[in-house]
Formats: C-alpha cells, structure tokens, sequence
C-alpha cells in the first residue's frame, strides 16, 4: 500500500499546467483553480475520473448547460469540503483550501453561472 500510495504523489507532483487553461476569470480565483484543481482536473493529468468529470483545459468546448451544471457542481463540493480530496492532501498538504478560498471560488461560480445564465 506504501508504494501505491507513493507512486500517486510522485504522479500528482509530475503534472503541473503550463498555463491556466479557463480563461475571463479572477486572478485571484484562477490562482486557487491552478494550485489545487489543475493537477486533477485538466488534460493529461493521471487521474483520469478527475479529468472525465471536470477538464478545466476544454471548459471552453462545453456546452452553456453543461458549464453552469459544473459551476454548481464545484460550489456545492467545494462547500462540502470534498475536494480537494483527503487522500490528495494527504501528501499535498499546501493544496488545502482556506474557508476563504473555498469562499472566492463559491462566490465566482455563482456570479459566473448567473452570468451565463443571462447570456453575457
């Protein structure tokens, strides 16, 4: 189990986005996404169901629907404290969210959805 568990953050360490992928979003949001969202959630990285569920690099290419379905789905996670998951900061532990940064992110993904929502 030690070597299982050694090889995932040796996988998560490897991956780190060149650029944020998600482009028109608040600096002070985008650097939340990239510190503890991206490693999972973007094309190429090794957790694939991460990537299935939310890939930040094709944001862009889904549908209006689909993005405000996400933007809900990251609010309500994000207030249920479920990501970034435990077994991830186990061994990341810098990548935790401040109730604060939790905050800026809940508060982006309401204004955004509402946003899209209005069709701005």
């Amino acid at each position: 189990m030690l070597v299982l568990t050694g090889s995932l953050y040796l996988l998560f360490q490897s991956f780190q986005p060149s650029q944020p992928p998600v482009a028109d979003i608040p600096e002070n949001v985008e650097e939340i996404l990239v510190s503890s969202c991206y490693d999972c959630h973007t094309t190429g990285a090794k957790a694939k169901d991460a990537v299935k569920a939310l890939d930040f690099k094709v944001w862009d290419e889904y549908r209006l629907t689909k993005q405000i379905a996400l933007l809900g789905d990251i609010s309500k996670i994000l207030e249920e404290g479920k990501m970034p998951p435990k077994k991830y900061l186990e061994y990341n532990p810098e990548k935790k969210l401040s109730e604060e940064q939790i905050q800026e992110v809940v508060d982006w993904t309401k204004t955004e959805s509402e946003r899209l929502m209005e069709g701005n």
